[in-house]
């Protein structure tokens, strides 16, 4: 096992380089990567030995005012390295698409159109939970960790990584409930969490199945498999106190079109939906934002060093 611990470690420094290799000069990962040959080992002793703490994560201001929250260089590192080591240990159904290796989103849409133009199904539901993450029961969610690793090194990253903290201005909070966003981790426990509920959805008689983190998709033939498929999964998760999203929430049938992962379907065609080409709108729209105040900058800049010569 330490083999395996130790080749996820040099794994999850490699990523951590390459993941940010554009982070400003002030960075504190230009700080670890030059101190590595002495600080690298440090920190795999403190790890393996169960004596790793992680910080209090960073509240991040861009240049728009949007504020987001992310771990330091270091507890990113560990974070990876912890992902490593659960992967094979926690359970991952082929259904949850965004997990690695399980087709993402063009396998996902080509699974969907297959289904549809099977001519099999005539009903949808489309839903998504409201805030996945903000709303992650910590408790639940520490005890189905322990059921699958005793290690009490990966226990001890783990509970830490559940009861995380934030700094902000000098005040430290940590949150009552969810787990954090933007870390290599989220997203395998997004997946795994519901292995269960994906396992009783796609074995329902006459449901076509599919999952990407947060969002669901079910396909029927008839109205009545459908509710009964859709009351397993609102009971399942009303378990952990999760609610699905009324906005985002479609049910009826096929003919009538659906939104899935960027694109509508209907059981004649597939294009963009509409969601989606509006959030690439606006993706536009910010990113000639951000060009119009380099060039604003940049010209004052050149303005003033022109004054001082």
């Amino acid at each position: 096992m330490n083999d395996k611990w130790r080749h996820n470690w040099v794994l999850a420094y490699h990523w951590l380089c390459q993941r940010r290799q554009h982070y400003p000069a002030n960075a504190d990962v230009w700080h670890l990567r030059f101190g590595w040959l002495n600080q690298g080992e440090t920190l795999w002793n403190n790890i393996r030995l169960g004596k790793y703490y992680l910080k209090p994560m960073e509240v991040i201001t861009s240049w728009d005012g949007r504020q987001t929250v992310q771990w330091c260089a270091e507890d990113a590192l560990v974070l990876k390295w912890l992902t490593l080591c659960l992967t094979p240990l926690l359970p991952k159904h082929p259904a949850c698409r965004h997990l690695k290796g399980h087709g993402g989103v063009q396998g996902s849409i080509l699974a969907t159109l297959q289904a549809i133009n099977s001519g099999e199904y005539q009903f949808v539901y489309r839903t998504d939970i409201k805030g996945y993450y903000e709303h992650f029961p910590k408790e639940h969610l520490w005890k189905w960790l322990n059921g699958y690793t005793t290690s009490p090194a990966l226990l001890n990253l783990l509970y830490q990584y559940i009861y995380y903290s934030v700094e902000e201005g000098g005040e430290f909070f940590s949150p009552e409930q969810g787990i954090c966003r933007g870390c290599a981790l989220s997203p395998l426990l997004g997946g795994s969490y519901l292995y269960s509920l994906d396992t009783i959805l796609a074995t329902q008689k006459g449901i076509f199945y599919e999952r990407y983190m947060d969002d669901f998709l079910l396909l029927s033939p008839t109205r009545w498999p459908l509710k009964r498929a859709i009351a397993v999964l609102q009971n399942a998760l009303a378990h952990d106190n999760f609610t699905c999203h009324r906005d985002k929430t479609q049910m009826g049938r096929i003919e009538k079109g659906f939104d899935w992962l960027g694109m509508w379907f209907s059981d004649t065609d597939m294009i963009r939906s509409p969601r989606s080409l509006a959030r690439a709108k606006e993706r536009q729209l910010e990113k000639e934002q951000r060009l119009r105040l380099y060039e604003q900058t940049r010209k004052s800049y050149l303005c003033a060093r022109s004054v001082e010569r």
